[in-house]
């Protein structure tokens, strides 16, 4: 089974697209090797998020019409249990999910209530129903974490009054808020978090991005930091340089080399540039190995849209032009899949060029293909 799931060390030979079909929600999984789908799992109404979790042996899928989580056996690829997420009496419209890298749990917003639920990913039992603050009209959003980190963090959106971010401790259950109130403003599409692969700096981006320090079970102090002004997504890479997408009006990206925080709230960074890209960032994403990055560009009038392909080693990069682009994944470094409105489209990393796109005939919501360390 181990070499059915991954032909090379470097690649994740299965891609899963969640995706809505004549009232019925399915998860595909395309072979990435054959550039077909080889399976259909029926899963709950309208599915969108999904994520892996660290050993890549399962597969949760957020069914948000019907406040509910499958688990996808990745071996088999057959549905092994439905979560309920929250009040059965009550719609509590799930909208992320993510698996911390160490202590075996799920975790899963709901943009109806003020509660994360967290499941404990050996067992596939809701553990406990946390309450993340007390009152508001808000939408919880984006995840991240890293394996160097005791937390999770989570972003919140607001009608009123402020958007807020609270830290998760995995061991103890508890939500810690911690940022300036009025420094946060998030759009609820981008992920707005990166964490350190050392686990103490947590990076928060948005028109003024701040930095929060984490020694070990708490959570420390936080600091605006310019470098990370008008940013709005961002990853980390083992290399600890950071990454980061910015707002449509720019049409660069920034590139910092260990960007950090220490306990006595001083920032510092060894290198920053600004690496050309295209207007209107979205989704960003690494290869397994990290020798590849991708940024999707969004259409809009007369600018360029598709997937900007980076080699980060090479310091190179090509933009695969595309009239629609929505999620983005990569199966390793080889290929990576573009969701289309009802197709997948494929991209040889070698050649920087679009393959025949893959025909789904349902409307394709999200893509992922290995363990990812944010909610998509």
């Amino acid at each position: 089974m181990a070499n059915r799931r991954r032909n090379l060390s470097s690649d994740n030979r299965y891609v899963y697209v969640s995706c809505q079909a004549n009232g019925l929600g399915y998860v595909a999984v395309i072979d990435s090797v054959l550039d077909k789908v080889i399976r259909w799992i029926l899963v709950g109404n309208k599915p969108g998020p999904m994520c892996m979790d660290p050993t890549e042996k399962k597969l949760y899928v957020v069914n948000n019409g019907d406040d509910s989580v499958t688990v996808i056996d990745t071996d088999t690829f057959t549905s092994v249990k439905t979560i309920t997420i929250g009040n059965p009496f009550k719609r509590t419209f799930p909208n992320a999910i993510f698996a911390s890298a160490t202590g075996h749990k799920v975790y899963v917003s709901h943009a109806g209530d003020t509660q994360v639920t967290i499941i404990d990913s050996l067992t596939d039992e809701v553990i406990e129903t946390l309450p993340i603050g007390t009152s508001g009209v808000f939408l919880n959003f984006a995840f991240a974490g890293n394996k160097n980190s005791n937390f999770v963090s989570l972003a919140r959106t607001y009608d009123s009054p402020k958007d807020k971010i609270f830290a998760i401790d995995i061991d103890q259950n508890v939500a810690y808020p911690y940022g300036t109130a009025a420094d946060l403003s998030f759009d609820g599409f981008h992920n707005p978090f990166a964490v350190h692969p050392d686990g103490h700096t947590q990076a928060t981006f948005g028109f003024y991005g701040f930095l929060t320090y984490f020694d070990g079970n708490e959570v420390g102090i936080t600091r605006n930091s310019m470098v990370l002004q008008n940013t709005v997504s961002g990853v980390y890479l083992d290399s600890k340089v950071l990454v980061c997408t910015m707002r449509d009006e720019y049409d660069y990206l920034k590139v910092i080399k260990n960007l950090s925080i220490d306990k006595d709230g001083g920032v510092s960074y060894e290198n920053f540039a600004r690496f050309p890209s295209y207007r209107w960032q979205d989704k960003i994403r690494l290869s397994r190995t990290q020798a590849y990055i991708g940024v999707t560009i969004r259409p809009f009038g007369p600018y360029k849209s598709g997937v900007q392909i980076i080699h980060s080693k090479e310091g190179t990069s090509t933009l695969v032009e595309l009239p629609f682009v929505g999620d983005l994944a990569f199966s390793g470094d080889t290929k990576a899949y573009v969701g289309e409105e009802s197709t997948v489209r494929p991209i040889d990393l070698a050649t920087g060029t679009a393959l025949p796109a893959i025909q789904m005939g349902a409307s394709v919501a999200n893509i992922i293909s290995g363990y990812i360390n944010q909610s998509l």
